[in-house]
């Protein structure tokens, strides 16, 4: 079975002070995205993952492979799947391609071995593998969450439909936690009063291409609006129809970027 796994994009996050843990609270709205990888799953003898990239881990090592483990162990199943991630999403870009990855393997076995998704026992997976697994196993696509991110205060409209452009530079890669550390010393300095991102100056602190992305979209006569993806490295920016996105999303790729034309699921 061949499953979808969307990207993200945080069409407002807001981030507090760090926590004695270690953690800092979160108030943020996440809608996913028709793109996004493709998860196969089938059954085999034992539990196996493989990767259409090398993304530089081992199987054991992958958060998908850490799914399926975890939500066996969790029910007393046995996991004898195959796992294959056909990769779309780009690594360290802010579009939770981890996260989407580990929810969707969740999803698909809790569905096989009827599941529900609001078992306890499955949340409690879904956060021991990150804050942002929460986010794709919400009831709807646009979701309001709190905590550290992973506590789900409100199912939100869908903006079904709205286009969006996605753009990177190639290559570049940010460090969530390196963001986190740099908006300790700095704080919120967002720039934009709709598309809110308190980490935004801290994710092109700690990767420059990522604001070269964002300037070009705000600075774009197609654009309406343009944010960085979480903690970067990949920005998105709003357009009016499909037809200006996917032109857009041309534009961008002959001027050197990665770039995506997708909509709001």
């Amino acid at each position: 079975m061949n499953y979808l796994s969307p990207a993200k994009v945080n069409l407002s996050l807001k981030v507090g002070e760090r926590l004695d843990d270690g953690y800092h609270p979160v108030d943020t709205v996440i809608h996913l995205l028709d793109f996004g990888d493709t998860i196969s799953i089938e059954d085999a003898d034992r539990l196996a993952l493989t990767c259409s990239v090398d993304l530089g881990i081992t199987e054991e090592e992958n958060i998908a492979f850490q799914a399926a483990q975890r939500i066996g162990e969790a029910f007393e199943h046995d996991t004898p799947f195959s796992i294959h991630l056909e990769k779309r999403i780009p690594h360290g870009a802010g579009l939770g391609g981890g996260s989407s990855n580990a929810a969707t393997v969740l999803r698909a076995l809790a569905d096989r071995w009827k599941i529900p998704l609001d078992d306890a026992r499955l949340r409690e997976v879904a956060r021991s593998l990150g804050a942002d697994v929460m986010a794709f196993l919400a009831p709807s696509t646009c979701t309001y969450l709190t905590g550290r991110g992973d506590i789900v205060k409100e199912s939100l409209n869908p903006l079904t439909g709205l286009p969006i452009v996605l753009i990177q530079v190639p290559g570049s890669h940010a460090s969530t936690a390196q963001v986190y550390r740099v908006f300790d010393q700095i704080g919120p300095t967002n720039a934009n009063p709709v598309l809110t991102n308190d980490l935004e100056q801290a994710a092109i602190a700690v990767c420059p291409q990522t604001g070269i992305a964002l300037e070009w979209l705000r600075t774009h006569p197609q654009t309406d609006g343009a944010q960085v993806c979480g903690s970067g490295s990949a920005c998105f920016g709003l357009v009016r129809s499909q037809q200006a996105a996917e032109e857009l999303a041309r534009g961008a790729s002959d001027e050197g970027f990665w770039s995506v034309a997708a909509t709001m699921r």
